[in-house]
């Protein structure tokens, strides 16, 4: 049992950390935006596509302050 109480607690840490990653990635698309960064600059730095940028910047108003 203490097996799968371990696994399930570092599923849990990992999910935390990969949200985490997420959110900031996410903040930092927004803060470029905000400084008057292109899509298309921002999409390079980001690895992404440019529509995925635009979505994260129109919901921007979504992500946790």
């Amino acid at each position: 049992m203490c097996n799968l109480s371990q696994k399930i607690k570092e599923t849990g840490i990992e999910t935390g950390i990969e949200t985490g990653i997420e959110i900031g990635k996410k903040e930092m698309i927004v803060k470029m935006h905000s400084k008057g960064y292109t899509i298309a600059q921002i999409a390079d730095v980001a690895g992404m596509e440019e529509k995925q940028i635009e979505e994260i910047i129109k919901n921007a108003d979504l992500l946790p302050a």
